[in-house]
């Protein structure tokens, strides 16, 4: 039982996180048209069963040319269990209404069904729609090499808030 409770409140907690520290940075001056950043919640597709469901909470920013995130990431796989990784990244992005970016990424984290640790990298490449000033959508794609010592594409479709 404590294992279905715990992710949750994890999620939760980091969530809150997260969103206080995207509106401190909105909140700190900065050039116009040069930055922004945004709050994060991602779901991976799943073709077939026994691809891994992830699920991601984090920030994403934008300065000039450049892009970053860090994100706590859940993973729940039908033949390797659930686990939770602490991803971070930072690559190249066109910053505009339709923001896109290349980057590359590293999640480390703990499997508690395998009791085992969990180290992955991947390159990214994605693309940030802003529908309003404060809402937007997110695509992006990410393979995922030695993820339980597999490679996995995912394609990941989200929600992002200023």
């Amino acid at each position: 039982m404590l294992n279905i409770k715990l992710p949750v409140v994890i999620v939760l907690l980091v969530s809150a996180m997260c969103w206080q520290v995207a509106q401190a940075q909105q909140a700190a001056p900065a050039p116009v048209g040069t930055e922004k950043n945004y709050f994060r919640i991602e779901n991976s597709t799943v073709y077939e069963e026994t691809d891994p469901k992830i699920t991601s909470v984090g920030v994403l920013g934008f300065d000039k040319d450049m892009v970053g995130h860090m994100d706590l990431t859940y993973i729940e796989s039908i033949k390797d269990g659930k686990g939770l990784t602490l991803d971070a990244g930072a690559g190249y992005g066109f910053n505009w209404y339709v923001s896109m970016y290349l980057g590359l990424g590293i999640g480390l984290g703990y499997n508690w069904d395998n009791d085992e640790v969990i180290a992955t990298y991947y390159p990214e490449a994605g693309v940030v729609i802003d529908i309003t000033k404060s809402f937007g959508l997110t695509i992006s794609k990410k393979r995922y090499f030695k993820l339980y010592g597999e490679t996995e594409d995912v394609i990941m479709l989200g929600l992002v808030f200023r």
